[in-house]
């Protein structure tokens, strides 16, 4: 297969795949939202105190309010703090998937196809961790370096945590997924059919010499 031509196959495929995802609704993330509530009160407990989606905006509830321009206890204050994140910075790692699927067209591997996704699911679950962390972290400032001096807390761990989470995992996992989910038909695309082409080319070329 021409490499180009698949490569517009990938962004045709995009379309359909990244409309239905927009569309979806927010559903289909709330066990992963279940779960990170669930880590993050276990986490910072003292700084954390739920989370919920709406529209693919998460909500982040804190244990903390405001009062005359200083952070003191949500029941002092009388209200709580809440920091919100985009979860479609995390979950387009599916539709991702789905259009490089879609562009090769093979839906034979069902069992590695259902195994990418539960990977891929795991990892916007773990990488909403280090969201929330980070909107925790730069919301409450210094109140929650004072109660959280775990390692898993430091600055340097969450920033890295979160530029990973971020930046790379959303389309390197989706890349590596779909390459170990069809492994054999792509090298069979594009390894094998250039490996053929190449001494019909040379047999052409040789033709045309004599």
């Amino acid at each position: 297969m021409n490499t180009g031509k698949f490569f517009l196959r990938i962004i045709l495929a995009m379309i359909p795949c990244f409309g239905l995802w927009w569309f979806s609704g927010d559903w289909w993330q709330l066990p992963a939202v279940n779960i990170t509530d669930w880590i993050m009160a276990g986490l910072f407990p003292d700084s954390y105190h739920s989370m919920q989606i709406q529209d693919s905006v998460v909500q982040l509830v804190t244990n903390w309010g405001e009062v005359q321009g200083r952070l003191v206890p949500a029941r002092s204050a009388g209200y709580a703090l809440a920091f919100e994140a985009n979860m479609r910075i995390l979950s387009y790692s599916i539709p991702f998937y789905f259009a490089l699927q879609a562009a090769l067209w093979d839906w034979q591997p069902k069992l590695r196809i259902l195994i990418s996704l539960s990977v891929l699911y795991l990892v916007m679950t773990v990488s909403l961790v280090f969201l929330g962390a980070k909107s925790l972290m730069v919301g409450l400032g210094g109140a929650f370096s004072e109660v959280n001096r775990f390692w898993y807390a430091s600055p340097e761990a969450i920033a890295l945590g979160y530029q990973l989470a971020t930046l790379m995992l959303p389309v390197l996992v989706p890349v590596f997924m779909w390459v170990m989910t069809n492994q054999e038909k792509l090298l069979e695309l594009f390894v094998k059919n250039k490996a053929a082409v190449a001494p019909a080319q040379a047999s052409d070329g040789e033709s045309e010499a004599q």
